[in-house]
């Protein structure tokens, strides 16, 4: 739609922050799906996801939807491994609707969904998603008003038909897009997002995707901190860590006694279509469990031995099919195992036996092998206590060690030089 060139694709991008925040969730929701969000459905199809669920207003959505949730043919380049079954699901609706068969999501994924929302469904996104179904882990995207400068003007825009005044009329402002109902600025979104995180129990970390060839800045408000880039979309990502501090109004429906046939399923969104991903691979026990803890740690150690590494990406560390078997297709699993990172927390010594209250120092002594750490947006795990193998050629160390006798001939025979 516009000239300036925008990078990265932040459908890539978003993905990377899900797998940062949330390794490998288990259950995974997005809402409303544009060209980015079913190419995070793509990503987030993988070989550890037990549930994946998409909604979406427009029933145009629903061939290029159902394309992706399908199970693919054998052989075909979407068939991949996978230890345990996998349930998908397309409903057609909108996310101000309560629907009972998201509750449980471990994460949902809103990719440019809030600036399309009318004022009155705005005002319920925060109460429907973090107040009722509140998921570990929300992440949203939205334009950021304040990249529109990089854009031709206004009045061009207007002229070239190349924006859409405010539909609504609250404001002046020229959009990006003909359905956009609210473009906010940075510091518009940062005060919508801090204070739908205070008011449902979660923290939130504002950031954003996209910058043009010619980056603009916000103008630092400390001097001793790196200036702002001016994204094109801004993102937050929030996090569940404690009980809302509102009490919401219940958006859940229960019949009522003198209207009869009014229940939950007449007002739920319309289900497009359910799957069933069979498993196709056992697990590394063959037993469809997952292997120990040491067994585990085992297998991540030949493979570091093997690439004579102490450090290496969670993904590639996960393309390994007896490593990935051993964790029975669960990726949180292996980072349990590996000392844990963020929400997913590291396992000890014997598990879920182990008792609470001493688990934190156990797993502290038994976790100093290991540890997963974030670089660059990317997860890696380091082998803390791997000593690279020496090159073992007898000649040359014994080149580099001088000779006590020959020196002290040397000596005799230079007078000393």
């Amino acid at each position: 739609m516009y000239e300036d060139p925008i990078r990265p694709s932040h459908g890539s991008a978003d993905c990377q922050s899900v797998d940062k925040n949330t390794p490998s969730p288990e259950l995974f929701i997005t809402v409303r799906l544009s060209s980015a969000a079913l190419k995070t459905i793509q990503n987030a199809n993988d070989a550890s996801s037990q549930r994946l669920c998409a909604l979406d207003p427009s029933p145009s959505v629903t061939s290029s939807a159902l394309a992706i949730l399908t199970p693919p043919s054998p052989g075909s380049p979407r068939d991949t491994s996978r230890w345990e079954p996998m349930s998908t699901e397309l409903w057609l609706g909108g996310i101000e609707q309560y629907n009972a068969s998201f509750e449980g999501y471990e994460a949902m994924v809103a990719l440019e969904v809030i600036e399309h929302l009318q004022p009155n469904v705005l005002s319920r996104f925060g109460v429907v998603t973090m107040g009722t179904y509140r998921p570990r882990l929300l992440l949203v995207t939205t334009p950021n008003f304040d990249f529109n400068a990089k854009f031709p003007r206004a009045e061009a825009m207007m002229q070239s038909n190349k924006g859409f005044v405010d539909p609504t009329g609250r404001t002046d402002r020229v959009f990006r897009h003909s359905d956009h109902k609210v473009e906010m600025t940075s510091a518009e979104f940062w005060e919508w997002a801090e204070a739908s995180a205070a008011d449902w129990g979660y923290t939130v970390e504002l950031s954003g995707v996209g910058i043009s060839d010619r980056p603009s800045y916000y103008p630092p408000s400390d001097p001793n901190m790196p200036r702002r880039p001016i994204f094109a979309t801004q993102t937050a990502i929030f996090r569940l860590t404690s009980e809302p501090t509102r009490s919401p109004r219940s958006v859940r429906i229960s019949e009522l006694p003198f209207m009869p046939g009014s229940q939950e399923s007449l007002h739920t969104h319309k289900l497009a279509g359910r799957f069933v991903h069979p498993a196709t691979v056992q697990t590394g026990t063959g037993t469809g469990k997952m292997d120990g803890i040491a067994d585990v740690r085992t297998r991540v150690k030949r493979c570091m031995e093997a690439w004579e590494i102490g450090q290496v990406s969670l993904t590639e560390l996960w393309g390994v099919s007896e490593v990935a078997g051993a964790c029975a297709g669960r990726k949180r699993y292996l980072v349990g195992c590996l000392g844990g990172f963020g929400d997913c927390e590291a396992i000890p010594p014997g598990g879920e036996e182990v008792a609470r209250e001493y688990a934190h120092d156990m797993t502290q002594r038994y976790d100093a092998e290991f540890k997963v750490i974030a670089q660059d947006g990317v997860l890696s795990v380091v082998w803390t206590t791997w000593v690279p193998r020496r090159n073992e050629v007898k000649d040359e160390d014994d080149w580099g060690v001088m000779d006590e006798h020959a020196s002290e001939k040397e000596t005799e025979g230079t007078g000393g030089w």
